[in-house]
């Protein structure tokens, strides 16, 4: 049976450490603009990036479930690369919306 899930396992554990990644993100934004949880207004910086976190969280729940479902139902493979490039787009979503408008 693990040689049926090994894929979507490898996905699962990337996808938490981009969780973790986008909350670290968050703490150096606090550490950097001197904002104190739980606050979450302050420098439009800090803001930005903590709305993205948030944004890609949301989400998070739906993507395992969705990765896990397909994986066993359908093809592990084709569904661990589509869970690979979710979380590559996730990734370059999170860089751009910490971004000013204007940079974008």
């Amino acid at each position: 049976m693990r040689d049926q899930i090994d894929l979507l396992a490898t996905v699962t554990v990337l996808g938490v450490l981009e969780q973790a990644y986008f909350a670290m993100q968050v703490i150096y934004a606090r550490r950097k603009y001197k904002i104190s949880p739980p606050e979450t207004k302050g420098h439009p910086e800090f803001e930005r990036t903590f709305r993205a976190q948030a944004n890609c969280s949301e989400y998070f729940p739906i993507f395992i479930s969705l990765l896990w479902v397909a994986g066993i139902f359908f093809h592990q493979g084709v569904t661990a690369a589509c869970g690979l490039l979710y979380l590559y787009t996730r990734l370059k979503y999170f860089q751009g919306y910490a971004v000013t408008a204007q940079g974008r």
